[in-house]
């Protein structure tokens, strides 16, 4: 697929705008309608376009910045609209509210697959391949819409005139239920290959699609049943690679990753990354930053959480503690890349630093960043464009759901704790101690950390929370702290600084920066933009709104 540069993407988007030509005339160098859609190589080309599709919601900054939308992450520049969702403060105008409500991205794939019924293919297997990529492509757009407004105006008709388009909401359920019944044929039709190219839908993608949607509507019998496809297949397992060198760029298409979204410098479509990276040596704009709730959530290197292993420093909470944590934060003392020891490591909790909160806009917040994706800038070479992927499925996922979902069913086996070893082990943590997680509660506990630390700054938490029903819990009151502390001497032991951190459960400490709400009822579902319906007066609203 990357061969077709990514510019052409935008074909699709135009042709849907082609329905009444201007003065009727089509220029010899335009591609419209009555031009395109004659070959099997057009097909292939509007193919790509259809893969354009998932730049929204699934290319990585946007799933980064859904991390905000959790308990995971905080965004504090107001003009991101996430930093609303996070905070329960979106209303439907205004900078508060987030814009997936477009129709377009649903547009462009139904029309592929009503023009390209015109195409004369050279073999039908081919057709069939195309079709279906296309159409778990519209399933995933049209579940990551529900996941944000519930009812979703959907229709397959590809409408001739705005009058036409101006439908109602389409019920969550009945929208459900059309995703189930689609996604299921796909599969059972066996029309897309087992491996593919990468960035590509293959079978066990489509798979993964299912395990995802049944343990989001707590289908556990058929999540089982779609993970052990892919389990049982053998084309995935958890690499020969620390967790860190796993999501380096040199191995962003290991043995996990069932399907990515892909960047590609060659066709324009490079990513940049530089927001993400902090304000001092790098210009960053810290845009999204860890919370002490996120950092607190890893087990120390003994399998314990902090509050059960004695030896947890809560001053220096960075030491001993499982190895995804500094794969994944940039924290107080850290020494990386252009942080060296020489600099004195990362000072975020000193004043005058350049990277302390009040120093600037673009420091953080937390008094942390995130690294996972970028922890070794020099292969990116360009942080303001760079072929840096996302993962959109990977192995672990699939791992951890089968074990949740034989736990939900308090079918605990030997295949549950050795589906949660693979992800420790590789993590370099110690396997499951099976006698103290022997019961649904305790079991249940133990997965629930593990999804979070396993999959922080993947953009999945908030859809965890919200179908584990905990998101008002987590989410209302929860506080943004500021860390404050000051940097102490080199520790050759742990290659970082030692820190001295203030506690922030004093009573008396009061460096918050914001204390978020959430509205039970409310704020699981985005509002419907005003703009929206505005234009369309048989939208409703959600409630509260």
């Amino acid at each position: 697929m990357k061969k077709y540069t990514f510019a052409l993407a935008a074909l699709l988007a135009c042709l849907s705008s082609c329905s009444e030509s201007f003065l009727d005339r089509e220029p010899s160098y335009a591609l419209t309608p009555s031009t395109f859609w004659k070959t099997e190589n057009d097909a292939k080309i509007a193919l790509v376009g259809c893969y354009r599709q998932l730049y929204s919601p699934y290319r990585p900054e946007e799933m980064w910045f859904w991390e905000t939308t959790s308990d995971n992450a905080f965004c504090y520049h107001r003009n991101k609209d996430y930093r609303a969702i996070g905070d329960g403060s979106m209303a439907p105008s205004g900078v508060s509210v987030h814009n997936y409500f477009t129709y377009q991205d649903l547009r462009t794939l139904n029309e592929y697959l009503e023009k390209e019924k015109t195409i004369d293919f050279e073999k039908e297997s081919t057709r069939n391949q195309y079709r279906a990529e296309v159409r778990l492509i519209r399933a995933m757009l049209l579940a990551f819409k529900v996941h944000c407004y519930g009812d979703f105006p959907f229709s397959e008709t590809v409408f001739e005139t705005v009058e036409e388009s101006k439908i109602a909401r389409t019920p969550k359920a009945e929208l459900l239920s059309f995703i189930e019944k689609e996604v299921t044929d796909i599969v059972n039709s066996n029309a897309l290959p087992e491996t593919s190219e990468v960035g590509r839908i293959n079978k066990y993608a489509a798979e993964a699609f299912l395990v995802r949607f049944y343990m989001g509507t707590g289908n556990f019998d058929q999540a089982i049943a779609h993970a052990k496809v892919i389990m049982d297949s053998g084309k995935y397992f958890m690499p020969q690679l620390t967790y860190e060198q796993s999501f380096l760029v040199a191995n962003q298409h290991n043995s996990e990753v069932i399907l990515s979204f892909e960047h590609n410098k060659a066709g324009d479509f490079g990513m940049w990354v530089a927001e993400f990276f902090p304000n001092q040596l790098y210009g960053g704009w810290s845009s999204i930053v860890p919370t002490q709730d996120l950092l607190e959530s890893y087990e120390t290197i003994n399998g314990l959480t902090i509050n059960e292993d004695p030896t947890y420093n809560k001053t220096n909470p960075f030491v001993n503690r499982d190895p995804r944590l500094r794969a994944t934060i940039l924290y107080p003392g850290q020494v990386w890349d252009k942080y060296t020891k020489e600099y004195g490591g990362y000072r975020s909790i000193e004043k005058g630093s350049g990277d302390y909160w009040s120093d600037a806009d673009n420091a953080t917040h937390t008094g942390m960043n995130f690294k996972k994706f970028y922890s070794d800038p020099s292969e990116l070479g360009d942080i303001w464009s760079c072929e840096r992927n996302f993962p959109i499925f990977r192995y672990a996922e699939v791992l951890l759901s089968y074990a949740e979902a034989k736990m939900e069913k308090n079918e605990i086996d030997n295949s549950v704790y050795d589906a949660i070893d693979q992800i420790r082990v590789r993590a370099g943590m110690p396997k499951v101690d099976r006698a103290k997680y022997n019961t649904q509660a305790k079991l249940r506990e133990l997965i629930r950390r593990e999804r979070r630390v396993e999959f922080a700054y993947e953009g999945i938490r908030r859809f965890d929370i919200i179908r584990w029903g905990i998101i008002g819990d987590v989410m209302g009151g929860q506080k943004i702290y500021h860390m404050n502390g000051t940097i102490g001497m080199f520790n050759p032991a742990t290659g970082d600084f030692d820190v001295h951190l203030k506690d922030y459960r004093d009573p008396t400490y009061t460096d918050i920066e914001e204390t978020r709400q959430f509205t039970k009822g409310k704020n699981e579902l985005l509002p419907v933009p005003q703009t929206e319906r505005d234009l369309n007066d048989k939208l409703s609203q959600n409630p509260g709104y």
